[in-house]
């Protein structure tokens, strides 16, 4: 039995608009879930082995906030300084009960990630602590990135100079906006100059690379105020700068203000264009693209840990609510503090789940991820049928998403907007095209 490719349903829309609405899509992964009480016999044959040798990443979690920002799902925690003294003395105790596995002494660390929550809560004392430990105790490459995210409040001197005396090399800042109405809206505790002066300041240590995220698809964000935060971003001296769009999570306050109608939010054109604004003032400044949401000024800044996620590297990760990958197993760290902080003491992996890919091929995804990202997919070495495909890709060119027609696939800025839908898109198709005897759609 012949089964047909059907690429109706992926074609773009006439009109100026490709797509009803930009997806915030994650990759296809095809994992099942282990049983819970597997897990730890699971978890226990992970560590004692070596993986096939790819890239290797540290993601370590944060879940601690002083505020909850309007637009944000990864609340987790209210900040409380005793709270976090107690939770770092039990990270470094994950850190110690694993550091010594087969699996986490088995291969270089390229890059490290502290994100959150709000890993700048921590104290002085504490963010030396934990990076100090990462440097003893697990196998660091010599140029390792090791980036602490944070935010204006509360990152003080005293918590910078403490981050880059142990080892931190790269800094990432969530602005969001310069603009102190907006930030008002998004409840931002800092107003735009106050920010402005923090990012000016962490700038001229020039002792790390130093980067900003920006969202665009605000409330009450148009042209001009984008094209303010983007000339502020370009004038303080940074490393790098990621331009995300607005990502609009249900449960967040922001999510129930649009949905209750009290807040009206851009449409999706209106936040291509902005998008498309970026593009083209990052690209008159000089600055790289390195990824469809990252532009890097200077040599200094790499973007390391971002780029090879999405490539697939292996991510050893600790912490309350953090997620790891390695060699197709993916687990996630116990998000409830208190449950979390008994495993520790037991001794063991506080997992709150794990998961085993099924796919034995699963790579080529990572390998699609990490092509979109980049704005170029060289289909023929993800599937030997990729010229069935050659109708879609003639209509996405026409559709001003691509660059020609090659099978060698190459966004355009325009596409680079849409690329969680080309994304889902060809996920799907590849995968079909994965099964025997498909033939395309007369």
């Amino acid at each position: 039995m012949t089964t047909t490719l059907d690429l109706t349903p992926h074609f773009a829309l006439e009109g100026g608009q490709p797509f009803k609405d930009r997806h915030a899509t994650m990759p296809w992964r095809g994992a099942m879930p282990i049983p819970k009480e597997q897990q730890e016999a699971s978890w226990q044959a992970l560590v004692s082995q070596t993986a096939p040798v790819r890239k290797r990443l540290v993601y370590l979690h944060i879940p601690f906030c002083a505020t909850h920002c309007t637009f944000c799902g990864f609340y987790q925690n209210r900040y409380e300084e005793d709270h976090c003294t107690r939770y770092t003395d039990a990270l470094l105790r994950e850190i110690d009960l694993e550091a010594d596995s087969v699996l986490h002494q088995s291969a270089p660390i390229h890059a490290v990630y502290f994100g959150g929550g709000t890993p700048s809560a921590l104290s002085a004392h504490d963010l030396a602590r934990i990076i100090t430990r990462l440097r003893e105790r697990l196998p660091l490459a010599p140029d390792c990135e090791i980036t602490i995210e944070g935010r204006v409040l509360n990152f003080d001197d005293g918590r910078i100079d403490a981050c880059l005396d142990a080892g931190a090399n790269r800094f990432s800042i969530g602005i969001q906006s310069f603009n102190s109405q907006i930030r008002k809206k998004m409840a931002r505790t800092s107003d735009g100059a106050t920010a402005r002066a923090f990012m000016e300041g962490l700038v001229r240590r020039d002792r790390a690379a130093v980067v900003c995220d920006l969202l665009f698809g605000l409330p009450g964000q148009d042209a001009a105020i984008w094209a303010e935060d983007l000339a502020i971003a370009r004038d303080i001296g940074l490393d790098g700068v990621d331009l995300y769009a607005l990502n609009l999570l249900p449960k967040t306050p922001l999510g129930k203000a649009v949905e209750n109608g009290r807040v009206a939010l851009p449409s999706p054109a209106e936040r291509r264009d902005l998008y498309l604004q970026g593009c083209d003032f990052m690209d008159a400044a000089g600055w790289r693209c390195i990824s469809n949401s990252h532009w890097a000024r200077t040599t200094r800044e790499r973007n390391l840990y971002n780029l090879l996620i999405k490539q697939g590297a292996d991510c050893l990760a600790f912490g309350s609510g953090a997620g790891g990958s390695v060699n197709g197993y993916s687990w996630m760290v116990e998000r409830d503090l208190n449950t979390w902080h008994e495993a520790i003491a037991a001794g063991k992996k506080p997992l709150m789940m794990m998961m085993r890919t099924v796919d034995p091929a699963f790579q080529w995804r990572h390998k699609l991820q990490a092509g979109v990202e980049t704005a170029r997919v060289p289909l023929d070495e993800l599937t030997p049928h990729a010229g069935q495909l050659a109708p879609l890709l003639s209509q996405w060119h026409r559709a001003g998403l691509t660059r020609d027609t090659s099978s060698c696939l190459r966004l355009t800025d325009e596409g680079r907007f849409w690329a969680s839908n080309i994304l889902q898109s060809l996920q799907e198709l590849i995968q079909q095209l994965s099964q025997p005897k498909i033939k395309q759609e007369q």
